[in-house]
């Protein structure tokens, strides 16, 4: 063979070049068949076909394992194919005759050819690898059919080099930014030289074949390849071939001149443009509104997990995002390619119908607009979100959308918009739910943990999981469950009678949690119940029942469908697929679309109980779900630092924001806190420590629940934190504000680890506080914290400095978030494709944490009315009888058990000595309380394994989602329920309600721990002590009795044979709510009898009428600032026989005068005993119990005293007491001046 020809000569000087170029050609032209029949989605008519082309298509996307393997191989082929070639232009000419059989460096490149191309399993499209196959597959048939090759277009193949930095990201070398760009440019730089090199070569030789110019040996090819030396190439070329080598310099100086320009050119006209090619039978959502790597990547982790791709075709859509971006960096367009089979990419905007056109807006099957969560201005956020809401809706007023918001208060815009429907339509209020999950660990410490993992997609891989520690092991297996809905099979309709039977079979044969079910009722209204109790109309399971479970994977969840007794009966729930005897009926997709509305119907309701049994003291707002009161001015509920206040069993909120800050919504952190589906005495108080400039913009939406209170300073005084009795609270939640942008840093860049330094800073700050402790009067309790970092998930690590957690590892995994004390809003990116796979699972969550905010309320503070007070109305209150989590002892849940007389004892007395387990304790309570178990809190030091006997434990508890039935039970966990809530008037023996009523409950069984649980509470209440009071320094409103009288020696004798004749047995306690008429009715009694003689009826009335009503006393109870003691006797149930007020108030001048620094003057506001236990020792006992607690506290006690002669014995028994006269003042009743003593005491 002759080298100068580019023929072989066994070819007898025919040339068929053309016919392998014309295959390539007729090929890309046939293959390129746009498919503009665009029909909507309908599962029923894909064919196995489509699921087979989509199968493949996931298969060579490298998303999983197998594809990842599939891609490398496939550039490693590619690659061989190449060197193939160069091997052929080494050793043949351009065009050969050899027959293909005998051509064994044909038959190989075939071969790799075909393995690599690039679609071969889907449509043909414009892309640079389809290009690749186009000029090499065609040509290699070809050479079969004529006998003969070309070796063409064959150096196209290393345009596969540019795939190596998306493999290189997929085994997770490449992660950054600078890394990916950098490869990639070297890879470009390779695939041009190379590429112009083969070009040149082919040029070269198929032109120069009829001029006779240039011989192979001598090809562009190897001299681009080979760079020589100036002088050697004058010396070795005439000046023909210097002018054709200067030509090709030239042309490569030109073409990578113009490489930029084009691929910006390209990139952003052709590769983000033109029209979606909406594919039969495929579904698509569009996501756009705040799109950046970040918020795509967390978005598509989750809604591409593979818990959802593996599952079935109803999760299977594309994503199409739509956003106007100048440029697209590397990192956004490696995440594209990672998921080019799922995710297609517009340079587009919502706002704009041509680009809603190109993107087929109308054939989508859901609208997804993501919000900044760290945008310095909430509200500017959310109006841009709301616009693009409002030109969706205009160019289309059927969609679908599901949005996005900051505020809650915005959410009244969106029910402006006429086409927006709350029954397909959803709105995730990014501050709703944060503070709602954040308030409901202030109830249940860990339920937020809880709820986050539940709606997020988690694996967990057993064998990766062995290496981490047991507490961990726990956790993270509890992590990895999510929520399924499955429609129940024929056998839980027709075998299992009720709900709790089918919760229990669903968790004890089938390894699932059944925690809800969606019935559909004789109208087609679908609603939802969850956790149902005997007493619902929904406890029995019906037909078209659909469940709610946790579960690993949508395959365990499709358990409860696919279940046969005839085939899966007794066999592992492994085993549990679709049988014959399974039958699917077919349904459209509209009818499953339930109104979104939680069951609160019962076929027991308060219609049947008088309204005269009911506790109508307590007002709830109009739709009964929240407590309500009167309007309440700040300046009245601002608690004065300087003066010594103390509260228990309180909520601190600390709260970080500037004057001109965004407001953070904290009527949603008050509302699950103020749910009716609460009594009265377990509502927390909750203090604010802030900027009481910033808290008043907050204040108008708040005004309106009871007990809540101000405190004017910073959350990093500690001065102020002890003032507010940190120690004593059962929680303390950190928030902070997003700081706004000034004008001066608008360009300066912002270090994002500095964004939580407020929430970490105050964290640190009150762990590293130390407090005195005295247990004659109360127990010191560490905070439990509840801190919310804002921005940088990174940042959970410096929360607790004594953990082990890896800086590297996710959020969800770090030791603060497993034990719930610490919450990022990262974790709720998982919702907004959480909304779109399960319609309900917004509902269920609004339900379970915000106390049962309903669409009612929401179009009430759209109109801007707020919290309005309802009636105890028998539809209102039936209201408050809707499920609550609450935590509870197991021990305590054994204890109460074993307690009862009833012989229907649901444990034995053996239950703690025979290693009970999870599931033992599951079935029991669930079949004979109705309460349904979700999970254990868990102390994260294990005791008997401890041998050192210097080891301390530590005090911190993890959380455990819905653990295995064999798991082993401990009395020191603490067992998350679901329970549906009874008031008093239902029952005379409520279940649980709150979390834990004795602080040994916990210690008991964990001796070891350095400070009491933040779970705790107090047994004995300290002092609370008023420091607003609206009495004149020179005035008294609330008279001492007469009914106080002197206790000399001779009557104290009498008194001790008085008391054991009748066995007299005098106790005290605290005031509760329910305390408060029958103490109105006592004082109104008492002071009708001092006065009824010197003043008039007129003036009477309205005095009681302004001092001595039930809302009044209820008001006094529920101050934590007013202490109220009660006296009663043993043996007579709830009779109170006398009890006493104290309250902090600004004193007349004269007890000013002989106060001592730092002296805190206490009121005595009332002091009575009825006529009946008069002469008994109660005045005495009450006295006493007073006395005690104030010497302990260095504070004094001043009253005024009514001059009648009938307080005479009251003067004496006071003065026993070291009171004495320092003064005077004057009250008014009604209309009438009054004359007083006033008496004091310091200590």
């Amino acid at each position: 063979m002759n080298d100068t020809n580019s023929l072989d000569p066994d070819c007898n000087g025919e040339r068929y070049w053309f016919a392998f170029l014309l295959s390539s050609l007729v090929t890309f032209i046939l293959g390129n068949d746009r498919r503009d029949n665009i029909q909507a989605y309908d599962p029923i008519e894909r064919n196995w076909a489509t699921i087979i082309k989509e199968q493949a298509i996931k298969l060579i996307s490298g998303q999983q394992t197998p594809g990842k393997i599939l891609v490398t191989t496939v550039v490693v082929l590619s690659l061989a194919s190449l060197v193939i070639y160069f091997y052929d232009v080494t050793t043949q000419p351009i065009e050969s005759c050899q027959n293909w059989s005998e051509n064994v460096t044909q038959q190989i490149d075939l071969a790799f050819n075909f393995v690599a191309a690039q679609d071969k399993l889907k449509f043909w499209c414009l892309d640079i690898h389809s290009f690749v196959d186009y000029f090499t597959i065609p040509p290699s048939f070809t050479a079969i059919v004529l006998g003969r090759n070309w070796i063409g277009m064959r150096f196209v193949r290393i345009a596969r080099i540019m795939n190596i930095p998306e493999i290189l990201q997929f085994l997770h070398i490449l992660k950054s930014s600078n890394s990916i760009r950098l490869s990639r440019m070297f890879c470009l730089v390779l695939t041009v030289w190379f590429s112009a090199a083969g070009f040149v070569h082919l040029v070269s030789t198929s032109i120069y074949y009829y001029i006779n110019l240039w011989s192979r040996s001598r090809s562009p090819f190897y001299r681009i390849l080979k760079v020589e030396n100036s002088g050697d190439f004058f010396q070795n070329y005439s000046n023909s071939q210097t002018i054709s080598y200067f030509q090709c310099v030239y042309f490569l100086i030109v073409t990578l001149s113009a490489i930029p320009e084009l691929a910006e050119m390209f990139s952003s006209k052709k590769k983000y443009g033109g029209e979606y090619r909406c594919e039969y039978g495929k579904k698509f959502v569009v996501v756009c509104g705040h799109i950046t790597f970040t918020s795509v990547e967390n978005f598509l982790k989750d809604f591409l997990h593979e818990d959802r791709i593996n599952s079935d075709e109803f999760y299977d859509s594309d994503v199409l995002i739509a956003d106007k971006k100048r440029t697209v960096d590397f990192e956004f367009q490696a995440l594209l390619k990672r998921h080019f089979t799922r995710v297609k990419y517009f340079d587009a905007t919502v706002m704009d119908p041509v680009d809603l056109e190109r993107i087929k807006i109308k054939r989508s099957e859901t609208i997804l607009i993501l919000a900044n969560k760290d945008a310095s201005d909430p509200d500017g956020e959310d109006a841009s979100n709301i616009m693009r809401v409002i030109s969706i809706k205009n160019y289309h007023p059927d969609a679908k959308i599901i949005v996005q918001l900051l505020q809650y208060h915005n959410k009244m815009h969106l029910m402006n918009i006429s086409s927006w429907n709350n029954s397909i339509d959803e709105a995730v209020c990014i501050a709703e739910l944060k503070l709602g999950l954040i308030a409901e660990s202030c109830l249940n410490p860990g339920f937020s943990t809880m709820i986050a993992n539940i709606f997020a997609m988690r694996s967990y891989n057993e064998q990766t999981a062995v290496e981490r520690p047991e507490w961990l092991q726990q956790y993270l297996r509890g992590a990895s469950l999510e929520m399924y809905t499955e429609t129940l099979s024929d056998y839980f309709v027709q075998d299992l009678r009720n709900f709790s039977e089918a919760a229990k079979f669903c968790f004890v044969e089938l390894n699932i949690l059944l925690f809800a079910i969606e019935v559909c009722e004789e109208n087609g209204t679908r609603r939802l119940a969850i956790n149902p109790d005997s007493t619902s109309k929904y406890y029995r399971i019906a037909k078209r029942t659909r469940g709610f479970f946790l579960a690993g994977s949508s395959e365990e969840a499709s358990r409860a469908r696919y279940y046969c007794q005839f085939c899966h009966c007794n066999k592992p729930p492994e085993s549990v697929r679709k049988c014959l005897h399974y039958r699917t009926e077919l349904t459209s997709f509209a009818a499953l679309k339930p109104r979104r509305e939680i069951s609160t119907q019962r076929s027991e309701s308060f219609a049947g109980l008088p309204l005269s049994n009911l506790s109508l003291e307590f007002c709830f707002d109009t739709t009964g779900m929240f407590y309500w009161c009167p309007t309440q001015e700040i300046e009245q509920q601002t608690i004065n630092i300087r003066m010594k206040c103390e509260l228990s069993n309180h909520v601190i909120c600390c709260i970080f924001a500037e004057e001109n800050s965004p407001v953070i919504g904290l009527r949603n952190f008050v509302m699950p806190l103020r749910a009716s589906n609460f009594e009265e005495h377990e509502l927390k108080p909750i203090v604010f420590v802030g900027s009481s400039v910033f808290l008043k913009k907050e204040w108008r939406h708040i005004c309106n629940f009871p007990k809540l209170y101000i405190v004017e300073g910073s959350p990093n005084d500690r001065a102020t934190l002890r003032a507010v009795n940190i120690q004593l609270c059962d929680m303390c939640v950190i928030l902070s504000s997003p700081q706004p942008q000034r004008d001066y840093d608008m360009k300066s860049t912002h270090d994002r680890y500095l964004t939580d330094k407020s929430a970490i800073l105050c964290s640190l700050n009150i762990k590293a506080m130390s407090f005195e402790e005295n247990l004659s009067l109360k127990k010191i309790k560490e905070p439990n914290m509840n801190g919310k970092v804002r921005e940088n998930d990174s940042n959970v690590v410096f929360l607790d400095q004594d953990d082990e957690d890896d800086p590297n590892i996710e959020l969800y995994m770090t030791q603060p978030f497993a034990c719930g004390t610490s919450f990022a809003i990262s974790v709720l990116d998982s919702l907004m494709s959480a909304t779109y796979f399960n319609e309900n699972a917004l509902t269920i969550l609004r339900a379970l944490i915000t106390g049962g905010a309903t669409p009612e309320l929401e179009r009430i503070l759209a109109e801007g009315a707020g919290m309005t007070q309802g009636t105890n109305s028998k539809e209102v209150l039936n209201n408050r009888r809707r499920p609550r989590v609450v935590l509870v002892s197991a021990s305590d849940i054994v204890q109460q058990e074993k307690r009862k007389t009833s012989n229907a004892t649901i444990f034995s007395n053996t239950f703690w000595t025979e290693n009970p387990t999870y599931g033992e304790l599951f079935v029991n309570v669930l079949l004979q309380k109705d309460w349904l178990c979700l999970g254990l809190y868990r102390y994260r030091d294990d005791i008997t394994s401890v041998s050192e006997s210097n080891y301390t434990l530590s005090p911190k508890r993890y959380v455990i989602c819905s653990p295995a039935k064999n798991f082993p039970l401990l009395q020191s966990d603490l067992v998350y329920m679901i329970q549906q809530f009874l008031p008093k008037c239902d029952t005379d023996s409520s279940p649980f309600v709150s979390t834990i009523s004795r602080s040994e409950s916990v210690d008991s069984s964990h001796p070891k721990a350095s400070f009491a649980s933040g779970l705790q509470h107090i047994i004995q209440t300290p002092m609370n002590v008023s420091t607003n009071s609206n009495i004149p320094s020179d005035s008294k409103s609330s008279p001492i009795t007469q009914d106080i009288f002197k206790l000399n020696s001779e009557a104290q004798e009498q008194l001790t044979s008085s008391v054991d004749k009748v066995n007299l047995v005098i106790h005290v306690r605290q005031a509760t709510a329910n305390d408060a008429t029958e103490l109105s009715s006592i004082a109104e009694t008492i002071f009708r009898e001092i006065y009824s003689t010197s003043v008039t009826q007129e003036n009477m009335t309205i005095h009681l009428a302004k001092n001595f009503s039930p809302t009044i006393q209820l008001a006094e109870i529920l101050n934590p600032m007013i202490r109220t003691l009660i006296a009663y006797v043993d043996g007579i149930t709830e009779s109170i026989i006398g009890f006493i007020q104290i309250q902090n108030s600004s004193p007349p001048s004269c007890v000013k005068e002989l106060l001592s620094s730092g002296s805190i003057p206490l009121e005595i506001m009332r002091f009575n005993v009825i006529s009946n236990y008069r002469g008994k020792g109660v005045a005495q006992y009450l006295m006493h119990k007073c006395l005690t607690q104030v010497e302990f506290t260095s504070q004094a006690l001043w009253f005024s005293i009514s001059t009648n002669d009938s307080n005479r014995r009251a003067l004496k028994f006071f003065k026993k007491y070291d009171f004495r006269i320092v003064g005077n003042c004057q009250i008014r009743i009604g209309r009438e001046t009054k004359e007083e003593l006033i008496m004091f005491r310091t200590n």
